[in-house]
């Protein structure tokens, strides 16, 4: 079988951290089919599309198109996808199945899939649909993301608050929630339990940015009346904010900033720590929660979005969202609990691991090509 990974979302040389998740989702069907995949690039650089194969672990072109005007735009992200599509072709790679990552890429694969004749699966992961995302899309753009999910074979969003975000907006599909995706290879205990000395270990992974709330991280910081020690790995505009921030609290000393790492120095850091913790405002099933409860390391996190589906008993403990009190007391309480490293480490592989969401995928692959085939 072969499948195109159309996304709007990956990674490229000037941004390498930008839709790892669908790099991920990639190598997890890799054992099921062979995977090529079609970059919908929107550039302020260019005003026509142009389409270059790219260099990657799966065959790839990257076709950039304009960003404005909006409906020149428009048009390009579907004409993008068809020169992406022959360029494949020629390339020698003749898609079985079309698998969109955001609506933003399933509305060409629509197209695609109805010019060529191919089933289309869309995953979604975009949390614009959360509640709590104060992002909303326009009349126009729902109406958008229902042409892409009411004409697909199946809709996957990554977890169940995010398929019930896009209910809200009305589109109705045949929905199978398929989560985001770890490497256990990579994210896994040590396993034996160290002898602690020193202070706590903490660490929080993500963009330093506005949707992650580790503003508030900082002030429940300055609230833990014990010893700890906080590494934040991540960059983003925020950052000197944020250093600022930890300043003025008194725990300059008490948090590191790291920026981006590669993912082995996060599982090494990961393996080390004492506890995770995210504050995000809004967040859908966050790879960094499933990293670091891959690799047996307890979470603390805000109960928003598609979080509290994660963090399930004995998994970690749960904190009000924007409430340094809450999260304070939360961090406190899961170190002063004993916890089952192992036990959160198997729970996470078997959800998310490799083998189990490319199983799925696989299974889903074979039903929307069985569906096409049916007179």
């Amino acid at each position: 079988m072969n499948v195109l990974f159309l996304t709007s979302s990956y990674p490229v040389p000037e941004h390498p951290w930008l839709g790892i998740f669908v790099r991920e989702h990639a190598r997890a069907v890799a054992p099921h089919a062979e995977v090529a995949v079609a970059l919908l690039d929107r550039s302020d650089d260019t005003r026509t599309v142009r389409v270059e194969d790219a260099d990657g672990e799966f065959m790839t072109v990257r076709a950039r198109y304009p960003t404005r005007p909006s409906f020149v735009s428009y048009v390009s992200n579907i004409w993008a996808a068809v020169l992406a599509y022959r360029r494949l072709r020629h390339r020698g790679f003749e898609p079985d199945v079309i698998h969109a990552h955001f609506f933003l890429a399933g509305i060409p694969a629509v197209v695609l899939g109805r010019l060529f004749r191919k089933p289309v699966v869309v995953t979604e992961q975009w949390s614009v649909f959360l509640p709590d995302d104060p992002m909303t899309l326009s009349p126009a753009m729902q109406r958008a993301a229902r042409f892409a999910y009411e004409r697909a074979a199946v809709v996957m969003p990554v977890s169940t608050a995010l398929r019930d975000g896009i209910r809200a907006i009305g589109a109705e599909a045949d929905f199978r929630i398929v989560p985001n995706v770890v490497d256990t290879g990579v994210f896994h205990p040590n396993g034996t339990e160290p002898a602690r000395s020193g202070p706590a270990r903490l660490i929080g992974v993500g963009g330093l940015y506005d949707a992650k709330g580790w503003e508030h991280l900082l002030d429940a910081l300055a609230l833990v009346d014990r010893e700890l020690h906080l590494d934040l790995v991540g960059d983003g505009v925020l950052r000197p904010d944020l250093e600022a921030r930890a300043a003025r609290l008194g725990i300059a000393d008490r948090v590191t900033f790291h920026g981006w790492r590669p993912k082995e120095e996060v599982a090494d850091r990961l393996r080390e720590a004492d506890l995770f913790v995210i504050t995000s405002h809004y967040d859908s099933n966050p790879c960094a929660v499933i990293e670091a409860l891959a690799s047996g390391i307890p979470v603390v996190a805000t109960a928003v979005g598609g979080i509290p589906e994660m963090v399930g008993d004995g998994m970690g403990l749960l904190a009000e969202p924007g409430d340094p009190h809450s999260i304070a007391a939360a961090i406190d309480a899961a170190l002063a609990q004993t916890w089952d490293h192992d036990a959160i480490a198997r729970v996470a592989g078997d959800r998310y691991g490799l083998a189990r969401v490319g199983a799925d995928f696989a299974a889903i692959y074979d039903e929307a090509l069985a569906r096409r085939r049916r007179p």
